[in-house]
């Protein structure tokens, strides 16, 4: 016969998922065949404490088992980091984008290791239709956020539909700012309706995505310029494609009874 205390004590062993199914088989526990192991722990857990209460079984028994309990309480409660560096920013509504982050030690000691005159800050980038290098962003944006105590923050961007992208550094004494994460790139949904006229269409049957333009296809008109250099070098040129036309005209040393 089984020792209660003995199961109680091999469990807290951390077993692996196949020698919990073995064990629930000798305890004559029916387990699903896709229980997870927390599950299959449960349910040994739950065998044994109904048969305690129909037992002579030790107190200590008992206690044991209550223990393990808050144990798995606590264990299934989420962390409050995971030891990465990690910055992601992502979109709310068209006026709203949300950030947050993790650090690795690393990362917590140098930041921790600032003296004074450094400031730790978030910056957030216009970066639409640019490839961002770390200076060309069409509009710069500064938050001065104490990352050590807080894991995430709201922006209220001014312009919808553009593409963000946030950093997290600090700034030396000289104002110097030095990037420590860059996030992803988020684009904020529009504050209006779509003008695509395209139909997307699902094949039920072969999950098969479709897309069909709507209507009739746009074209836009051609448009006319005029040369810069057309007008000034020869006047008896027409200005209509007259950049080209004209020059090609001085190099070829035609028109200079006309200068």
């Amino acid at each position: 016969m089984l020792v209660y205390e003995e199961i109680l004590d091999w469990l807290e062993e951390n077993p692996t998922i196949q020698q919990l199914r073995k064990k629930a088989k000798e305890l004559g526990i029916r387990l699903k065949k896709r229980m997870k192991k927390r599950d299959i722990l449960k349910a040994i857990k739950s065998e044994i404490e109904e048969r305690l209460s129909q037992s002579s079984e030790r107190p200590s028994s008992v206690t044991k088992l209550q223990t393990m309990e808050k144990a798995e309480v606590s264990e299934e409660e989420l962390p409050k980091s995971y030891g990465k560096d990690k910055l992601v920013l992502m979109p709310v509504n068209p006026n709203w984008l949300h950030a947050y982050w993790d650090f690795s030690p690393q990362t917590v000691r140098k930041i921790e290791s600032l003296g004074l005159g450094y400031e730790v800050v978030l910056r957030l980038y216009d970066v639409t239709y640019i490839i961002f290098d770390g200076t060309n962003a069409h509009r710069t944006f500064e938050f001065g956020v104490d990352v050590r105590f807080t894991k995430n923050y709201y922006f209220n961007v001014p312009v919808p539909g553009a593409s963000y992208l946030l950093e997290l550094g600090y700034k030396d004494p000289e104002g110097n700012f030095i990037s420590l994460l860059r996030s992803n790139v988020c684009n904020a949904p529009r504050n209006y309706p779509s003008d695509s006229k395209r139909e997307r269409w699902l094949d039920l049957r072969t999950k098969e995505k479709r897309v069909k333009p709507g209507g009739e296809p746009y074209v836009r008109p051609v448009e006319k310029m005029v040369g810069s250099s057309g007008v000034g070098i020869l006047q008896n040129v027409s200005p209509s494609g007259g950049g080209a036309f004209t020059w090609e005209r001085v190099r070829s040393g035609m028109g200079k009874e006309d200068r």
